[in-house]
């Protein structure tokens, strides 16, 4: 399966590519590296504990630690042969206001939205390096 990052023309980026770009140097690009290929090497599938299925959406995400209080979500899609990689975040390890909950639930609509733009021109994409 070829992993690729969806690049929006709106913002004229990929906005997964840009987020990991600030790990760039550090130990945990590769690691998240790491857990970006074996989903992939597994067809995109669901892996936990590293990747899981959100329920109320129609993608995937890639769990990471960043610390003791914070995950890094990439919310990723397979598309035929391809596992888009669609958006990242970062989250509290735990929540319970309702605020905190919208904004997640915010961000997970932002990667909802890439999927219909993805899906309406299948070539915004860039190849994962």
């Amino acid at each position: 399966m070829d992993i690729v990052y969806y690049h929006d023309p709106n913002l004229g980026y990929c906005p997964v590519k840009k987020y990991l770009s600030q790990y760039l140097g550090h130990k945990i690009i590769i690691i998240i590296d790491g857990k970006i290929r074996y989903v992939a090497e597994n067809d995109g599938r669901p892996v936990p504990p590293i990747s899981f299925p959100l329920v109320d959406f129609s993608f995937l995400n890639i769990h990471h630690r960043k610390d003791k209080n914070i995950l890094i979500r990439i919310c990723y899609f397979r598309h035929e042969d391809k596992m888009v990689l669609l958006h990242a975040f970062e989250k509290p390890d735990s929540y319970d206001t309702e605020r905190e909950k919208r904004t997640i639930n915010k961000e997970f609509m932002v990667a909802e939205n890439y999927i219909k733009k993805f899906k309406l021109n299948v070539k915004l994409y860039e190849e994962y390096i």
